[in-house]
């Protein structure tokens, strides 16, 4: 694999996610342990807080589904948002998403990325994940700002009758009515450590404050190890069902504009494959398992501007290994504005998300629908 100039993101985020071996890693990162040890108490006293109505909470008026989890990154959110605001929808009850907008460069309390009829905002200034949802779901409000109490008023003014928090797990100023937690099974909690020993948020306990956990990217994942994960989050989260749910590819998306192609259109095909997401190699391996033939995997730090030398460089790589087709992640995708300048095509993998057994979630959102209530004048 083709060394790239954010290589060093990845040595450190694989140096945060090991546990310390040897005398000498235990004396180098004993300084980080200490500080993830210190971040660790001021979390779990945070949210103890909250619990016992210490801390306030803000109730927006309408329902909250909560989507978050206890890791840094990469655990799957994204496609957990769409599939809960597809079931309102499909059930005639109108959700918005609320985002913190991770990325996006607006300045004022709150942006409105898209009021569900039809103006989206850009990347730059929203965030990739916000603008991918709002392309996704044309007829959700999706909403940003760092406070959420003030994104759920405009949400509410903007007609929505239950708030979808992306990445709200953390974000307790806001009082939940269901909280749904994404959980990686390849890699649960990591080494164990919070930030910046870590990679997570707060401390695995957390989860108790869970309704139901989703564990991610379970396709192809031997049912001994899903099994493993499924024991290891009931210990922290013993009332909440543990759920397991995959990644499902949909189609590719040609980044140059036309319809969406088929799976099948790139199965045996020589592809360049590159993503700047929370963990880049779980992306190749899914294009591997789809058939295609990864000759070149490049990985950029997750949520990564591409800037016109990066796309030349992969044009140049394209050629240099004779690639058929580029082939990216959707959110990757808004952030490129295009395709990469070069013969080959640039595409998206389109993925949606597969609950195995969604009877429990189910009846969790049957829940939140009917607290939702009839629209005004119904």
């Amino acid at each position: 694999q083709r060394k790239n100039p954010v290589s060093l993101y990845f040595w450190i985020k694989d140096l945060l996610s090991r546990p310390a071996l040897g005398l000498g890693s235990k004396l180098l990162l004993a300084p980080l342990a200490v500080a993830g040890w210190l971040y660790a108490q001021v979390q779990a006293a945070r949210r103890w807080g909250y619990r016992r109505g210490l801390l306030p909470s803000s109730d927006p008026g309408v329902p909250v589904v909560s989507v978050g989890n206890v890791a840094v990154g990469g655990t799957g959110k994204t496609p957990c948002v769409e599939w809960v605001c597809r079931w309102f929808l499909d059930r005639g009850i109108r959700p918005a998403v609320l985002s913190r907008g991770y990325g996006g460069e607006a300045e004022g309390p709150v942006t409105v990325v898209s009021d569900g009829r039809g103006r989206v905002a850009g990347w730059r200034e929203a965030g990739d994940e916000p603008v991918l949802l709002a392309r996704r779901l044309p007829g959700v409000p999706v909403v940003v700002g760092p406070d959420r109490r003030l994104t759920a008023r405009t949400a509410v003014e903007l007609g929505a009758r239950v708030l979808v928090l992306d990445d709200g797990f953390q974000h307790l100023r806001l009082r939940r009515h269901l909280d749904i937690v994404t959980v990686d099974v390849q890699n649960p909690f990591g080494n164990g450590w919070c930030l910046p020993r870590g990679l997570l948020r707060e401390p695995p306990r957390a989860l108790a404050d869970a309704d139901v956990v989703l564990l991610t990217r379970t396709k192809g994942v031997p049912p001994d190890r899903i099994e493993r994960a499924r024991a290891l989050v009931s210990r922290y989260a013993p009332e909440a069902p543990v759920l397991a749910t995959s990644h499902e590819p949909a189609s590719w998306v040609p980044l140059g504009g036309g319809a969406p192609l088929p799976l099948e259109a790139l199965r045996g095909k020589k592809v360049l494959a590159f993503a700047g997401i929370g963990k880049p190699e779980a992306f190749f391996r899914d294009l591997e398992a789809l058939g295609l033939r990864v000759v070149e995997a490049v990985p950029f730090p997750d949520h990564h501007p591409y800037t016109p030398d990066d796309k030349a460089q992969l044009a140049r790589w394209a050629g240099l290994v004779n690639a058929e087709a580029l082939v990216t992640t959707e959110k990757d995708g808004v952030r490129l504005e295009g395709p990469v300048p070069c013969d080959a095509p640039t595409v998206a993998l389109a993925i949606e998300l597969g609950v195995g057994d969604p009877g429990p979630l189910v009846a969790e959102l049957e829940r939140i629908a009917a607290a939702a209530g009839d629209p005004p004048g119904a």
